[in-house]
């Protein structure tokens, strides 16, 4: 039963740090690929840029930073977890603090945290991240961690990668056709499987190992 534990830690270990280093290259990776370096963006740009479109100032379209950002959120979540593992993991504090910064409105933007909701969420996200680190601390060792992990970044996923899809179409004014789906969105998405995937198996492995 210890091996089955061992191997169930092993593998979800494999899965979780690949796909989570898939969405660290996904997230800074081309989602809009095109010619010209200024329309060359991925998903920090998008998350800044798309609050200029006058579709989303209008609320004419529902997609805006947060659905970028939250990718960022569980992206520090994940890798904030790695580090509990110990030894050359705790390189990842790197990476957790790299996150954090992304996540911190810009300036002057974070001028506005008083009037500006966008602004206000963004630290809300951030506060909320924090404090789910904190969970993760005190509940590392549940049972169904892993697999509730791997739900949550489903549910974070689609709602940062199915927008982007959605207002594609309003892109054509911009870049004179709809623009093709870059590499980074792919990968964002390939990362995401291997985190549920991971979540998956390390809840299988261990339950047939309590079963044993």
């Amino acid at each position: 039963m210890q091996y089955i534990k061992l191997i169930a830690i092993d593998k979800y270990i494999t899965f979780r740090s690949i796909g989570l280093v898939m969405l660290w290259i996904g997230y800074f990776l081309p989602w809009i690929p095109h010619e010209a370096a200024a329309l060359n963006m991925g998903a920090y740009d998008l998350s800044n840029w798309v609050m200029l479109l006058p579709e989303v100032q209008k609320d004419g379209i529902v997609i805006g930073r947060m659905n970028f950002l939250m990718i960022m959120a569980l992206i520090v979540l994940l890798s904030f977890e790695l580090t509990l593992q110990g030894g050359f993991s705790q390189l990842w504090w790197i990476f957790v603090c790299l996150g954090i910064l992304i996540m911190i409105p810009s300036y002057p933007s974070i001028m506005f945290f008083r009037t500006d909701t966008s602004v206000i969420w963004q630290i809300l996200l951030i506060v909320v991240t924090l404090f789910l680190m904190i969970v993760l601390w005190l509940v590392r060792n549940w049972r169904f961690l892993r697999l509730l992990q791997g739900f949550f970044a489903l549910l974070i996923g689609l709602a940062c990668l199915l927008p982007f899809l959605l207002m594609r179409h309003i892109l054509n004014d911009y870049y004179g056709s709809i623009p093709d789906i870059g590499v980074g969105w792919y990968v964002t998405l390939l990362g995401l499987l291997f985190v549920v995937c991971s979540g998956i198996v390390n809840y299988l492995y261990t339950t047939y190992a309590l079963e044993k």
